[in-house]
C-alpha cells in the first residue's frame, strides 16, 4: 500500500519557498530543515511549468500545501490517513486562527478560503496518484461520482446522462456582496498623503486605470503613450493610453490577464505620470530600468517595484491620510468599476477595460448597492403611498362635510 509519511523525513515549519533559475522561477514548499517536499514540488512545478500558471498562483498553492503539511505533521497523520479523515482539516482550518505574519493574523478563515485551501490539497492528490505516489483508493475519499445530465434538461435535446465529480468537502458560501470600494473623499485623501509624483501616479494607475497591482509594476516604459497621437512610436490607438500586456518578472509582478488591452488615461493619469517621469528621469540608478515604476529610495534605488513594496506603499499611505482601515491596491481597482457601472457603462464595456474574460468576473461590479435597492422601492411603491394618501384625504373631507 503506497504512503507517504511527513514524520518520517520531514521537520516541522513548513513553508512556501520560491526557486529561481535565470529566466524563469516557481514556488514550492521546503520543511523547517529547509529540504523540499517532493510531492509538492512535483505538483508544483508542473502547474507552473506544464499548465502555464502565473509565478503568483504557485505562491499560493505553495502557502495553501503548507498549511495542509503542518497539520499532517502535528497531529501524526499520514498522507494517506489525511486524505481519509480530510473532515478533521477542514475542522482545524475553521477553528484556528491564522499564524502568518500580514493582513488577516490572528483572524479565523472565512469558508471561500478553506474551500481555496481545500482545493488545493485535493489537486496535490490527483497529482500524487497519477506519478504512483500514492494508491488510488484516497480519490473517492475525496470526491463523489454522481451520473447526471450535464445541462438541464430540455436545454439541449436528446443529452446523454454523463458522470460528474465533485467535492466531498466544501463548505457552504454566502452570496458575494458589493465590493468595497474608495469614496471620492477617501481617494483625495490618499493623494493628498503622497509625497512624490510616482506614489500619485500610483494610485491613478490603480483607480483611474483600474490596474491590478502586478500589471502597475510591470508596466514598462513603452507602454506608457500619454500624447494626443502616438504614431511616431508604430502606435495607431488615439489619445493617452497603457497598453497592459501578458509579463511576469521574477520578483513577482505579473499581469494576470492572458490578452492585452488597452486602457484609456484620463487627465489626472497623464499629469501624474508625466510629472513622474520628470521625477524618475532625476534618479540616475533608473537608467537602464525599463520598468515605469521604481523604487526612488533605499538600498533598491531605481530598480523595479514589486507588487509587496506597492501594497505597503498604499497601506502607509491609508495611515497618513487618517483613514480608518487600510485601503488595498484591489479596492481601488473595484472602485474604478464602480464608478464606471454608475456612469451607466455596460458589463460589456466594464469587462473589456478589466481584462475579464468570463462575464461573470464583472457581474460582481453591478450588484446594486442600498441607494439604488432604496430607489428602487421608492420608485415601485412610492406612487402607491401617494395613492393612498389622496384616499384617504378624500374619506376626511368627506366625514367634515
Amino acid at each position: 500500500m503506497l504512503d507517504l509519511d511527513l514524520g518520517a523525513v520531514h521537520q516541522p515549519g513548513f513553508r512556501p519557498f520560491m526557486v529561481r533559475g535565470d529566466v524563469s522561477a516557481y514556488w514550492t514548499v521546503y520543511d523547517g530543515a529547509y529540504e523540499p517536499v517532493a510531492v509538492a514540488d512535483c505538483y508544483l512545478r508542473r502547474l507552473r511549468f506544464g499548465s502555464g500558471k502565473a509565478l503568483g498562483t504557485t505562491r499560493v498553492y505553495a502557502g495553501n500545501l503548507a498549511v495542509f503539511f503542518e497539520f499532517c505533521l502535528g497531529s501524526g497523520r499520514s498522507l494517506r490517513r489525511a486524505a481519509l479523515e480530510l473532515d478533521r482539516f477542514v475542522h482545524c482550518l475553521a477553528v484556528t486562527p491564522i499564524e502568518r505574519g500580514g493582513r488577516g493574523q490572528g483572524q479565523l478563515r472565512s469558508p471561500e478560503r478553506i474551500n481555496h485551501i481545500l482545493t488545493s490539497v485535493r489537486e496535490l492528490y490527483r497529482e500524487a496518484v497519477a506519478r504512483g505516489m500514492l494508491d488510488g483508493e484516497v480519490l473517492p475519499a475525496l470526491f463523489s461520482v454522481k451520473q447526471g445530465f450535464r445541462l438541464p434538461v430540455g436545454v439541449v435535446e436528446d443529452q446523454q446522462m454523463t458522470l460528474h465529480e465533485r467535492p466531498r468537502h466544501r463548505l457552504r458560501v454566502a452570496k458575494r456582496g458589493r465590493p468595497q470600494t474608495v469614496s471620492i473623499e477617501q481617494f483625495v485623501g490618499l493623494m493628498a498623503a503622497c509625497r512624490t509624483w510616482r506614489d500619485r501616479s500610483i494610485l491613478a494607475l490603480l483607480g483611474r486605470a483600474g490596474l491590478r497591482r502586478g500589471e502597475a509594476v510591470t508596466l514598462r516604459m513603452s507602454d506608457v503613450h500619454l500624447a494626443d497621437s502616438s504614431r511616431e512610436v508604430g502606435c495607431a490607438e488615439p489619445g493617452p493610453h497603457l497598453h497592459v500586456r501578458r509579463r511576469e518578472d521574477l520578483d513577482g509582478g505579473a499581469s494576470k490577464s492572458l490578452d492585452p488591452r488597452i486602457v484609456p488615461a484620463d487627465d489626472l493619469l497623464v499629469f501624474c505620470l508625466d510629472q513622474y517621469l520628470l521625477e524618475r528621469a532625476a534618479v540616475s540608478e533608473a537608467a537602464g530600468c525599463d520598468r515605469l515604476l521604481v523604487n526612488l529610495q533605499s538600498a533598491y534605488r531605481g530598480r523595479g517595484m514589486t507588487p509587496d513594496r506597492l501594497g505597503a506603499l498604499v497601506s502607509s499611505l491609508s495611515r497618513r491620510a487618517g483613514l480608518d482601515a487600510a485601503v488595498t491596491p484591489h479596492q481601488l481597482r473595484h472602485s474604478f468599476a464602480s464608478g464606471l457601472e454608475a456612469a451607466g457603462a455596460g458589463l460589456v464595456l466594464i469587462g473589456e477595460l478589466l481584462g475579464h474574460r468570463q462575464i461573470t468576473s464583472t457581474q460582481v461590479y453591478v450588484q446594486p448597492g442600498a441607494a439604488a435597492l432604496r430607489a428602487a422601492v421608492e420608485r415601485a411603491y412610492g406612487r402607491m403611498r401617494g395613492i393612498a394618501g389622496a384616499e384617504r384625504e378624500k374619506e376626511a373631507s368627506s366625514v367634515r362635510s
